[in-house]
């Protein structure tokens, strides 16, 4: 067997201006609302994480609701048409396992994304996608939020 030499050309230098090109403009370009009558329902005990989420997903075009626990979001849910719930799954009172058997019950055409920050969050998430969860995010990962809303939703 001979042996066959993988010649690859020389890189070529990077473009002097380039990281000044890159570094002109460091204002993040948010993107034109896309899906105005996509209502996205923020589920969470916590106050500061409900206005994180919604720092998140408003720009991105959604129209957001917010509720404070399982309660509140079933109110909201037979109240008014949701396309999509963001739901925590570990919440003082009634948790959101107990609301995602109950919101796919009262509106089985609802995307649901689960969130969790709990110690044991991979095992949450893992029983709301076995649960009928659409998608699941751990909440460190909450900067992905307006994406894999995309992606649940199919926009």
């Amino acid at each position: 067997m001979s042996k066959k030499t993988l010649r690859l050309p020389s890189p070529s230098p990077i473009n002097s201006n380039m990281t000044t090109q890159v570094s002109e403009d460091r204002s993040p370009q948010l993107k034109a609302a896309r899906c105005p009558d996509t209502t996205v329902l923020i589920v969470d005990d916590d106050e500061y994480f409900r206005a994180l989420a919604r720092t998140i997903v408003e720009p991105c075009g959604f129209e957001v609701l917010e509720a404070d626990g399982v309660t509140a979001c079933l109110e909201a849910l037979r109240a008014r048409a949701v396309d999509a719930v963001i739901l925590d799954i570990v919440m003082p009172g009634r948790d959101g396992i107990e609301a995602l058997r109950e919101l796919k019950t009262i509106s089985p055409e609802t995307k649901v994304l689960t969130v969790s920050g709990a110690n044991d969050s991979e095992l949450f998430l893992n029983v709301s996608a076995y649960l009928g969860a659409d998608a699941s995010l751990n909440k460190s990962e909450v900067a992905s939020l307006g994406a894999m809303l995309d992606l649940v939703l199919d926009l």
